[in-house]
């Protein structure tokens, strides 16, 4: 073989290694800018930005790629991220510049379902964008394609994160698995998805998922069959177990209840802990079966009702004989004119909970304590290992600070469950011992 011969196979064969593709464009680029000021027509750098999501829906990221909508702007309809990242190194699309949090609207059920975030994708971060609107007629035969954000059947480790939603039938919905959905703020949703059915904050499909540090408000809407219906958290879709599910430091104010089972299949190893939730009907409420259900550390009020009564006027309900779950270190508070006791059905582990009623009545005869108790906490008549029947002393409760005074007589009488930090991040115990609830009573 010639010289020139060998040269140009040298070539043809570095060409194949370098760029095995061929006529495919390699993917330099780390981050990717888009404005509503921008053009389709740029690069997609910070200086010359795109303007549409057309340009980023199916896109072929690369791990640890990076795309950055600008603050003020607002972006119709939806896309698809059908790349994936690494451990490490996520896909992650944020904001940049200054102003409001750019925004994104979906009006239409056709285009996506609604969605203006479907994750196909695995190992991707949504951080700091703001959603509104998705759709905007919420009518559909199957709730479990609606979302904001709809992260789709095998999209796993994925986050989102420090977002904002409101008037959005369901805010985000994972059939992935290990998401985390932290730090958002959803709020003030008043339509119903189906006549009967309420809208949801967050619905989680599958196992190994954790939601935390999310502040949810104002999801209820009228319902044809339950009077009303929403929510905060829905544990949904029958076709799939739900284990390890970590619920946790989350604020509920004025939703159809906090977190609701509803499923027929396994569900197994969930634990709620440390959350604040003044919402109406139930704290928690499941219709199939559940082992290793731990609800530790919660602060619950219920004194909110609507105008006429719901069907599940309740704290605590389910429709199976589920032993196999453990109350302990909450605090219950209700008005008995709102809402029945708190357990209206089931016996199981009590500990160390504490129960009031603002009406706060006297104990009966020692003959009748049986109805005192029944009375006070409802279903089973039983407070359990080291319950208490009190004031639990709040700071301020009639604007809603329910931290504990010093007097409380829950502090220093929870269990010592293994928690390093209350609702506030505070170190626990602030004591010798944990306090009962969400929150530590800090020692002056």
């Amino acid at each position: 073989m010639k010289f020139h011969q060998k040269l140009f196979l040298l070539i043809a064969v570095f060409t194949f290694i370098t760029n095995p593709c061929e006529g495919k464009t390699i993917n330099k680029q780390s981050a990717y800018y888009i404005s509503e000021n921008g053009s389709d027509d740029n690069p997609g750098t910070e200086g010359l930005p795109w303007q549409s999501l057309d340009k980023i829906n199916n896109y072929d990221f690369a791990p640890g790629d990076t795309i950055l909508f600008a603050r003020g702007s607002r972006f119709t309809g939806g896309f698809i991220i059908s790349s994936s990242g690494q451990q490490g190194k996520p896909i992650t699309f944020t904001s940049y510049g200054q102003g409001a949090l750019p925004v994104f609207n979906n009006p239409r059920y056709l285009n996506l379902n609604g969605n203006a975030i479907r994750i196909n994708g695995s190992y991707i971060v949504i951080d700091g964008l703001y959603f509104y609107n998705c759709p905007k007629s919420p009518v559909c035969e199957d709730i479990r394609t609606l979302g904001a954000i709809f992260i789709s059947v095998d999209a796993d480790y994925n986050i989102v994160q420090n977002c904002e939603m409101t008037k959005t039938p369901i805010g985000i919905q994972t059939y992935g698995q290990h998401t985390l959905i932290t730090k958002n703020y959803i709020h003030d949703n008043n339509v119903a998805i189906q006549p009967h059915w309420g809208p949801v904050c967050v619905f989680v499909c599958t196992s190994n998922n954790e939601i935390s540090y999310n502040r949810f408000e104002n999801y209820s809407s009228p319902s044809n069959e339950y009077g009303h219906d929403g929510g905060a958290i829905e544990i949904n879709d029958r076709d799939y177990p739900k284990n390890n599910i970590n619920i946790h430091h989350n604020s509920s104010y004025r939703n159809q209840g906090f977190v609701e089972f509803v499923g027929r299949v396994q569900q197994n190893n969930m634990i709620i802990h440390h959350n604040v939730c003044e919402d109406y009907q139930s704290f928690v409420g499941f219709t199939g079966p559940c082992t290793n259900m731990r609800i530790e550390n919660n602060t619950v009020i219920r004194v909110l009702a609507h105008e006429y009564p719901d069907s599940e006027d309740v704290t605590f309900w389910f429709y199976y004989d589920n032993s196999d779950l453990t109350f302990r270190s909450n605090i219950f508070v209700y008005d008995p004119l709102r809402v029945e006791p708190v357990f209206s059905r089931g016996k199981f582990t009590r500990e160390n909970n504490l129960y009031y009623r603002l009406d706060n009545p006297q104990p009966f005869d020692s003959a009748n304590y049986s109805s005192f108790m029944r009375l006070i906490v409802g279903g089973g008549a039983s407070l359990g290992k080291n319950g208490k029947i009190g004031d639990p002393l709040f700071i301020d409760f009639e604007n809603r600070n329910y931290r504990l005074r010093a007097e409380s007589p829950a502090v220093d009488a929870g269990a010592d469950l293994g928690y390093k930090l209350d609702f506030d991040n505070n170190p626990i115990p602030a004591g010798g011992v944990p306090d009962i609830g969400a929150y530590e009573r800090i020692k002056e």
